[in-house]
């Protein structure tokens, strides 16, 4: 008779440890590229270098780390990062806000001989929220690269709204973290915009 509780603890646990094993899905912020960019366009204005995004520390791995309470966060047991969080937002950051500031480069290499600005971005907090909120709070810096001089600086707290944590499935977080990411580009280059208005009218 006490065979069965035992062989159902066996069950369980050999179950569990399937479950703890299987692979979690692995994402990017970035968009994949699917075609080569076509023809190059004549530079106007300034190279904008993007310095490597700082995030906290608790947040710079490879985790997709959920926010549960004021105090805690709970990393996905389905879904990773395929790179840490730092490199992921820079790499998305780039990609967004070269789309929207198509004539100046905007690169993550050393500019070498044109005139370049530096954009140094930090941020202080990148929550999903059980309730589907997805909050960014970050601040920028656009430097003369040359004097190091601050050209403009800024900072926003951008919110995306979403489906509960157990509604929402990972890719779809994943996509509200991106537009997130994708608002805060959309900020920097108005900001970029305003900056090379004022250097125009000089």
């Amino acid at each position: 008779m006490r065979r069965r509780p035992i062989l159902l603890m066996v069950l369980i646990c050999s179950l569990s440890g399937c479950i703890a094993d299987r692979p979690r899905r692995v994402f990017v912020l970035s968009e994949a590229i699917t075609s080569p960019a076509v023809g190059t366009a004549k530079i106007v204005g300034p190279v904008l270098q993007l310095q490597r995004v700082l995030v906290p520390d608790y947040l710079d791995t490879t985790d997709i780390d959920l926010r549960v309470g004021e105090h805690e966060l709970r990393a996905s047991a389905t879904a990773r990062w395929g790179e840490r969080l730092s490199l992921g937002i820079t790499h998305a950051l780039r990609a967004d806000l070269a789309t929207r500031l198509p004539m100046p480069i905007v690169t993550l290499e050393e500019p070498t001989a044109r005139s370049a600005w530096q954009l140094l971005v930090s941020v202080a907090a990148f929550d999903v929220w059980p309730d589907g909120r997805c909050v960014l709070a970050a601040s920028w810096t656009i430097l003369d690269a040359r004097s190091g001089a601050v050209l403009t600086a800024g900072k926003s707290t951008l919110v995306t709204g979403a489906a509960s944590h157990g509604k929402l499935g990972d890719a779809k977080l994943v996509a509200a973290m991106a537009d997130t990411v994708g608002k805060l580009a959309g900020r920097i280059a108005t900001a970029v915009s305003g900056l090379r208005r004022m250097q125009s009218a000089r």
